[in-house]
Order: structure tokens, then sequence, then C-alpha cells
């Protein structure tokens, strides 16, 4: 049982890091749990909790942070308070209850077995490093202070405490029925940023023609040896008001896009989407997004799964200047959800990808610094692929040297190539005509661009809706 479970606790660690922080310390600054019971190596999720921090006190000449617990199924239902005191002085992670009685005690720095003190019961303390790579081989893990320690009972394994040393917080707590476990990452500091401060939004948005966003997607980490955070440029793509219209006897927003990709070079040309809009909300794709004031949820909700957890809270960001309010939504799934309060443009957010609004023009104010497409010169890229006339698309191909190209047009709903040509490159900028006489107006095509010079050979692959 042990080894399934420990299995999922890693993955969760894992995918918690994933989400770094501007400095590594935040990753501790979440002050939400959820509880849950392993049993036959199944997950049940029980409950929530959240964490006040109150005013520090000294207890036997040892500062402590004392701190209250509620537990709760729904944030607006009934709540069981509980008031602890937790130390991490001088190595030994200490934790009372409110009547000053030791819950847990041990050493969190050493690496051997240990007399300790876990949920109340004295015994001997093995320790075991969790592996949060995703490296092989797993025997070649030199743990440090940023290694998650497992703490457990000797004569009971199914009883422990994960701590990480650096963050000084303990992450996972077991008693052998159930186990606490904190929620890490960007949004979970979010969510708790806007229940400390009882932050509240609504979606009921105020916009004129002309009005825009861009939205921002960066990769970011942290550096292991600085523990500051790093950034990779990704994409961005800006949404801009530009009128309205009737589709399907519905009343709709005509938003203007367009976008581009730092890591590809590609660029998305000028295209409409449409925001569907009722008296109760509006409609972005598939996501409808009522009109309602936003506030902090925090509960539990019943799915086809089982129980789930679903979480909500409204909090600010400011980048480059601009700062602005923004709803934040999650799950136990792999996506984070987000809704502007100020512009029908919801968006999400994957793995240790982040969205940020870098600049917005509302009711004519511009704010932020708008970011601009950039030209990659040092290998080879797509940089533009658009429609000629009613048979012929032009690729913009850059390559670093002259190479033979073959280009294919694919036809993915009836799984057929549709047109190919053969030529060669020179080096810098290329421009390449394809025609076909089965190009469809609003079909989408995948090009497949195929090369091989003296020094490299590889391939690319981009959609292009005919338009």
């Amino acid at each position: 049982m042990i080894k399934g479970f420990l299995t999922t606790i890693i993955i969760l660690l894992y995918s918690q890091f994933a989400f770094a922080q501007s400095s590594r310390s935040e990753l501790a600054h979440s002050k939400i749990y959820f509880r849950a019971t392993y049993i036959e190596n199944k997950n049940d999720i029980i409950g929530l909790q959240t964490r006040i921090d109150l005013a520090d006190t000294t207890i036997n000449h040892v500062i402590y942070h004392k701190f209250q617990t509620a537990n709760f199924t729904d944030y607006d239902g009934n709540k069981t308070l509980n008031t602890y005191y937790e130390s991490f002085a001088d190595s030994i992670y200490t934790l009372l209850d409110y009547r000053k009685n030791t819950i847990h005690k041990i050493n969190y720095i050493v690496n051997k077995e240990q007399t300790g003190i876990i949920f109340g019961k004295q015994s001997t303390i093995l320790l075991e490093f969790i592996d949060t790579r995703n490296s092989y081989p797993r025997d070649s893990l030199k743990p440090t202070i940023k290694t998650p320690r497992k703490y457990y009972q000797k004569d009971s394994a199914d009883i422990y405490l994960i701590i990480i040393p650096d963050l000084q917080s303990l992450v996972v707590a077991s008693n052998g029925r159930f186990y606490t476990k904190q929620l890490m990452g960007d949004n979970y500091n979010a969510i708790t940023n806007g229940f400390k401060n009882s932050y509240t939004a609504t979606s009921k948005f105020d916009i004129q023609k002309g009005d825009e966003v861009q939205l921002f997607y960066r990769r970011k980490w942290y550096d292991d040896q600085t523990d500051v955070a790093k950034y990779e440029d990704k994409q961005f793509k800006n949404f801009r008001y530009i009128g309205d219209t009737i589709l399907k006897n519905t009343q709709a927003m005509i938003m203007e896009t367009e976008g581009y990709n730092y890591l590809s070079g590609s660029y998305d040309r000028h295209e409409n989407v449409y925001i569907y809009l009722t008296d109760s909300g509006y409609y972005s794709g598939y996501q409808f997004v009522p009109f309602q004031t936003y506030k902090t949820v925090l509960k539990l909700v019943e799915t086809e799964r089982g129980k789930d957890l679903f979480l909500q809270g409204v909090t600010f960001d400011t980048i480059n200047g601009n700062a602005y309010p923004k709803i934040v939504q999650a799950q136990s799934g792999p996506y984070r959800y987000y809704i502007l309060p100020f512009f029908p443009m919801p968006f999400i957010e994957f793995g240790n990808v982040q969205g940020i609004i870098t600049y917005t023009k509302i009711k004519g104010i511009e704010k932020g610094q708008k970011r601009a497409r950039t030209y990659i010169t040092d290998r080879n890229n797509i940089r533009d692929i658009f429609c000629l006339n009613k048979k012929e698309i032009g690729i913009k191909l850059y390559f670093t040297e002259k190479a033979k190209v073959e280009i294919q047009i694919q036809d993915n709903d009836i799984d057929k190539t549709i047109a190919t040509i053969k030529a060669k490159t020179k080096k810098g900028l290329n421009l390449f005509r394809v025609k076909s006489d089965n190009f469809i107006e609003n079909q989408q095509y995948n090009v497949q661009i195929n090369y091989q010079g003296k020094e490299s050979s590889g391939s690319f692959s981009q959609g292009l809706k005919f338009k």
C-alpha cells in the first residue's frame, strides 16, 4: 500500500515544483491543504483545510509560529477550528496543540535513524528521500536541503511526515488513517491571497470598440543555484474588439486576433473569433462565463470519478506596471483556468507555462507594454503561411544555409495530401507558392515541410485555416 501511495505523493510533489515562483521560497506561501484517505490504492478526498498565521510566541525560550486551521468541505459552510504552535528552530521540527502538548518532534536535517515523535507517539524514526526529478537512473539522486524528506515510524510506515527543509514546510502528514497535503503553486498562492483579503470581482465587463488585451505566455522555472525564477518567452496572442454581429439569432462580439510564437518563429495572421452574449453571461468557444460576482470558493464537488476539488479566488497581478484583477480557478486536473473581469477572454495554463496580461487598452486607456514580434535568425524556421488567392498559399521560410525542401499540404479530414512541391532554398528568407484546385474556404489544413541541407535536416509542421 505504501509503495503505490508514495508514488502518488512523488507525482504530486513534482507537479507542484513545476510551477516555480519569483523565488523558490514562495513555493510554501499557499495556505490551502486537502485531506484524503488512501485505501486499496485509491485516493478519496474527504475535506479541505486552510491555515491562518497568528502572532509568534515564545515557549521554553523557543519562538513558535502560532496558527489556526479550519477544516471543512465547503468554505461557506461549517468549519472545525484548531490552534497550533509550530517551530523549525535549531533543525528540530516541532508542532504543539493548543494546550502545548507535543504532536510532532523530529530533527529534519539528520540523515540517519533517530528517536522522535510523530502524532504524539515516541518511536524510532526512519528517513526516505523523495526523488521529484524526471531523470534517470533513480539511484543517482544526491539529496540536498531542497529534497523532500519522508520521516516515518519504524514500526508503522503509514504514519509519517514529509518535510522540505529549505522551505521549512511540512507538506504532507499521514496518521495512518488519512493524510493532509499542502497545495503548492502560483494559482494556489493567488487563491490564498484572495481569501486572506476577501477580494471579489464581477465578470460584467465594460469595453468599447478598439479595446484590446495581450495574453503573453512564458515558460517559468527557478535556478538551482540562486533560487531565482527564470523565464523563456513562448508566445503572445492579441485580442481586439472590433464590432458586433448577429449569428444564429444570438448577439456576438467580433474579436480580431493575431499571435506569434517566439520558439518556432511562426506568425498567426489576423482572424476573427466570436464571443456570444446572453443575458446571464457569455460563451468563449464552448466555455460559458456567467455574469456574477466572484469570490473565494473552496469546496468538494461530486463528479463521475467521485469527489473532486473546486477552488476559486480573486487576486491581482502586476506586469510592466499594469495592475489587473483576475479570477483563478483550479481543480485536481493539470490545467489552471483564469477569467478576466474586464475583458471577455478566459484562458488556461498548463505545466510550467505561465499566462500573463502584458498590455491592456480598456475604454481607450492603455496600460502595460505590448510585446512585439521578433525574428529568429540562428536556426531554420517558418516565418509565415498565408492565403494568396482561392487556389494558392504563400509560405515564407528562413534558412541558415542552402537546402532542398519538400512542402506538402494535407487535408486532415480526408487524410490526403492535396498539393506537393519540391524546391531549393537560399540562405536567408525564401517565399514559396503552393497551388491546388482543392482548397476550401474555412477548411483547416496541415502544412508539412521537410528539408535537407549540408549541415542539418529536419521538418516543420503548422496548421492553416484557408481564407
